[in-house]
């Protein structure tokens, strides 16, 4: 093969490279919109100013400002907001030690695999379980046990957040760092710390946002106390689609996109 034909050659494989990365994005953008639009859709009409399922021509606010005059209602977001912040507090440092032990185990796949097997179980059985658990031996139903729940719910999440941050380590940083007179303790909080952060702070923040969301296993789980999820749930039941419930929805998706958006970006961050 001649020089110009090995030019051709390597321009045929970039422009194809190329075709191929941009129709790989175009599909990408095309998934996401669909999975995305549905939830689209409720924002605009949390606004409308009568309450009706249709686009407004006039967004108005009124039905978000209704939220907080509503004592039940401002009782259960408490207790979703608290239940997140639990939740993140508890399975951050768990999911750190988990991926600190896992990354330098020889057969860590199969570990991973295990710790993950909790992500493919349907809610629904995982809470019922629970619920049986809690049953057998005397455990009354009430945050606790949502608490419970909710920590092994967003536990394998978490830990795969930390341990993707930890495998970005360049562990020889670490041993320059022995080399230079630190003990294991002041190598990991000086060096290893400030790279695997964005990880830590992305593995809390998602954690509180499956909390925040979780419904499947706190039905469950609950006992005679409401989360928003729950108390959302309860209030179609009763008293049907009112307009207060697009906007509990509307602000629900909000908030948990920003979270989302925080920890994608913190997670590329850690990356490099």
């Amino acid at each position: 093969m001649n020089r110009v034909e090995q030019r051709l050659a390597r321009v045929l494989s970039a422009v194809s490279e190329r075709t191929v990365n941009r129709l790989f994005s175009i599909y990408t953008v095309l998934v996401v919109t669909l999975l995305l639009l549905p939830l689209a859709f409720i924002i605009p009409i949390s606004m409308h100013p009568d309450g009706l399922a249709r686009i407004p021509r006039e967004p108005t606010l009124t039905w978000y400002a209704q939220l907080f005059e509503e004592g039940s209602l401002l009782s259960a977001l408490g207790v979703s907001v608290q239940l997140g912040i639990a939740t993140m507090l508890v399975t951050t440092p768990l999911a750190f030690l988990a991926a600190a032990g896992t990354r330098n185990m020889l057969r860590r796949g199969l570990f991973i695999g295990f710790f993950l097997l909790p992500v493919f179980m349907p809610g629904i059985s995982v809470g019922l379980g629970l619920a049986v658990y809690f049953e057998l031996f005397g455990i009354s139903l009430s945050k606790w046990t949502m608490l419970i729940a909710h920590v092994l719910w967003s536990l394998p999440f978490a830990y795969i957040i930390v341990l993707t941050s930890m495998a970005s380590f360049d562990t020889h940083l670490k041993e320059a760092a022995y080399d230079l007179g630190a003990n294991e303790w002041r190598a990991f909080v000086d060096i290893e710390l400030p790279h695997i952060q964005p990880g830590l702070i992305g593995a809390a923040i998602f954690s509180f946002t499956l909390s925040f969301n979780e419904f499947a296993r706190t039905m469950l789980v609950r006992g005679p106390t409401d989360t928003l999820p729950t108390f959302v749930l309860s209030r179609v039941q009763n008293l049907g689609i009112d307009p207060t419930v697009y906007a509990i929805s509307g602000l629900t998706i909000l908030v948990s996109s920003t979270l989302l958006i925080i920890v994608g970006y913190l997670v590329i961050t850690s990356e490099t």
